[in-house]
C-alpha cells in the first residue's frame, strides 16, 4: 500500500555519509546513510519469464511486511513497527527463505535477504523512525529479483518501479540531493526498459502520463524538497495503473 510515507534506500558500511532530517514527530532521531550511486538488485526482464509456479504467499506475505513497517514508521507507530519488523524477519528466515531455495534462488541472495531483514528488526526498538523505513526500503529492495522466477501476470520490473519512486521520495524528504538524482537515473533506465511492454499490453495512455512523470522528476530532482517528493508519489500512483494494465 502506497501511503504518504514512502521508502529509501539505506547504505550500510560505506562513506559519504548523509545525515537525514527526522520524521516521525519527537521519537524521530537522525539516520546516516550514503549517497554514493550503487548497483541495485533489479530484475532486467520486463516480461513474464518465472518457471517456478505463481508467486508464494511466503514472498507476498515478506513484500507486505516490508511496506507495513515503513508505513508504520513514518506513522510514528514505534510498537506497530517493532511487530511488523519481527514478522518480516520470521517469514525471511522461515517460509521466504525455503520458497526461495526450491526456487532456485542462490544462497547468497537468501542470505542478503536475511539479514537486511534482522536489520530492520535490530533497529526497529530505538533506532530513528526513518532509518527502520530506510532499511525496510533495502529488504523490498530485493522483490523484483525474486519475483522474477515465478509467473506472474505484472512483470517484476514495475516492482523496480515501486521501489525507485518510493527511494526518490524519501530522500527528497531527507534533502539528499545527489540521491534524488540516482534514483531518478535508475528509474529512467528501468522505465525505458519497461515501457515497449506497457504499450503492447495495452497501456499506452498511463506509459505517456509516467513518461511525463519522469521528465518532470528529472527536473526536481537538483533542488528536491517537497515538490520532489510529490512528484515521486504521483508515480507511485501511476505504478498501481502500470499494474491494472496487467492485471486486466
Amino acid at each position: 500500500m502506497k501511503t504518504a510515507g514512502a521508502r529509501a534506500l539505506l547504505v550500510v558500511g560505506l562513506g559519504f555519509g548523509v545525515v537525514l532530517g527526522g520524521c516521525g514527530g519527537g521519537d524521530e532521531r537522525t539516520a546516516t546513510t550514503s549517497s554514493a550511486p550503487r548497483t541495485t538488485q533489479t530484475a532486467t526482464t520486463t516480461g513474464r519469464p518465472g518457471n517456478r509456479g505463481r508467486i508464494p504467499a511466503a514472498l507476498r506475505t515478506a513484500e507486505s511486511d516490508a511496506e507495513d513497517t515503513i508505513d508504520l514508521a513514518l506513522a510514528g507507530k514505534r510498537a506497530r513497527v517493532i511487530e511488523k519488523a519481527d514478522d518480516l524477519t520470521a517469514v525471511a528466515d522461515g517460509a521466504a527463505a525455503r520458497a526461495l531455495r526450491s526456487a532456485g534462488v542462490s544462497g547468497v541472495q537468501i542470505a542478503e535477504f536475511r539479514a537486511r531483514a534482522r536489520t530492520v528488526a535490530t533497529l526497529a526498538p530505538s533506532a530513528g523512525l526513518l532509518e527502520v523505513a530506510l532499511a525496510s526500503n533495502r529488504a523490498f529492495e530485493l522483490m523484483s529479483d525474486f519475483f522474477a522466477h515465478y509467473d506472474s501476470p505484472i512483470p517484476p520490473t514495475v516492482t523496480a518501479l515501486d521501489h525507485l519512486d518510493y527511494e526518490a521520495k524519501l530522500q527528497a524528504r531527507a534533502g539528499n540531493v545527489a540521491a534524488i538524482g540516482w534514483a531518478v537515473q535508475e528509474l529512467e533506465r528501468t522505465w525505458a526498459r519497461l515501457r515497449p511492454d506497457v504499450i503492447k499490453a495495452g497501456g499506452d495512455r498511463v506509459a505517456a502520463r509516467f513518461d511525463a512523470h519522469v521528465a518532470r522528476l528529472g527536473r526536481l530532482a537538483a533542488r528536491g524538497g517537497p515538490a520532489a517528493a510529490r512528484e515521486a508519489q504521483r508515480g507511485l500512483d501511476l505504478v498501481d495503473e502500470i499494474e491494472a494494465v496487467y492485471q486486466h
